[in-house]
């Protein structure tokens, strides 16, 4: 991509598009007639339980990330014994690269450069699987909460809304069993890959991509499972806290099918925050109309899963550098 074009993407349509979602959002707050009263009830019920869900809501974020380390150990063991501490501080450096681009494409960046420089390439190529299995529990968790929405945003959302959900009712399943043939398939594609001109000098090693087994593909697929599931619970629990009156059912519907439309839109994460809200107050419609306290927990999740670990990941590179001298 240009220079130029790449300036203008991240330096002037960005913050754009930022600042007009935040002024949509801020509409609709402002119309909340009833937030004087919801601030002040959740001022007043903040207690003991209330800090309680808030500590195991950051223990989550933890582990989902340490789910995260033990997927991409595992992916590494095909090529090195990677302690699970330099697996995690991979991790989190991934994150710090990861914050400022497209769809976290950095996130390549800052776990392969603690490689030895002949397996890059293939750790590049894992991470790609690492993330595409992660998708693939996007789509299929996404695929059942549109299912299951689609009858209550019919009725509460406009046409053009409900026509756009009624399709991806069936897209979404179309798509998820297309990157689940890609990704058991996957030795098909990494042989074709070898085959281009530009990357015959690597032949040998994007083949080695091609030999990972069912069972490890499962296995990570599995653990890909498992760490969609503490995004939900992290949502469950901020609901709780910041009382919106959403059911976890409601919960895991709306959420499964926001973060399956992030998946399928190109955004850095500015823009992607702004996103997040959008698509809340359009999910959750059918179940409250608490926009603010519904755009504070949207908020609250996608920083501490987010700006934090990217925090943890520099303070670990700054001290990683100092002790190299």
């Amino acid at each position: 991509m240009n220079k130029s074009i790449k300036i203008f993407l991240n330096y002037i349509l960005s913050p754009l598009l930022f600042a007009w979602l935040v002024y949509n959002v801020y509409d609709e707050i402002v119309q909340q007639k009833d937030l004087p009263i919801y601030l002040q009830t959740l001022y007043l019920e903040i207690n003991q339980k209330s800090f309680l869900l808030l500590f195991f809501l950051v223990v989550f974020m933890f582990i989902q990330w340490l789910v995260e380390a033990v997927k991409w150990q595992l992916l590494l063991k095909q090529l090195i014994d990677l302690p699970f501490r330099k697996a995690v501080f991979m991790i989190f450096t991934g994150i710090s690269f990861s914050i400022a681009t497209p769809n976290r494409f950095g996130e390549f960046i800052g776990r392969v450069m603690h490689l030895p420089k002949a397996i890059q390439l293939q750790g590049t190529g894992y991470t790609f699987v690492g993330n595409f299995a992660q998708l693939i529990a996007t789509c299929i968790a996404g695929s059942l909460g549109i299912y299951f929405l689609q009858p209550q945003l019919t009725d509460a959302s406009s046409p053009t809304i409900a026509s756009i959900v009624s399709i991806f009712r069936y897209l979404g399943p179309v798509i998820t069993l297309f990157c689940l043939f890609i990704y058991f398939k996957s030795a098909l594609f990494f042989s074709w890959i070898a085959q281009i001109k530009l990357f015959r000098n690597w032949k040998d090693k994007l083949v080695q991509l091609s030999q990972l087994s069912t069972n490890l593909l499962l296995q990570l697929l599995f653990l890909s499972l498992l760490r969609y599931c503490i995004f939900l619970i992290q949502y469950g629990l901020i609901f709780e806290v910041t009382d919106i009156g959403v059911s976890f059912t409601e919960t895991c519907m709306g959420i499964s099918v926001m973060l399956f439309w992030l998946a399928v839109l190109p955004t850095i994460s500015l823009v992607e925050l702004g996103l997040r809200w959008q698509l809340s107050i359009l999910l959750f419609a059918p179940f409250t109309s608490n926009v603010f306290g519904l755009t504070m927990s949207i908020t609250l999740v996608w920083a501490l899963n987010m700006i934090i670990p990217a925090g943890i990941g520099l303070v670990l590179l700054f001290f990683n550098k100092l002790s190299k001298y």
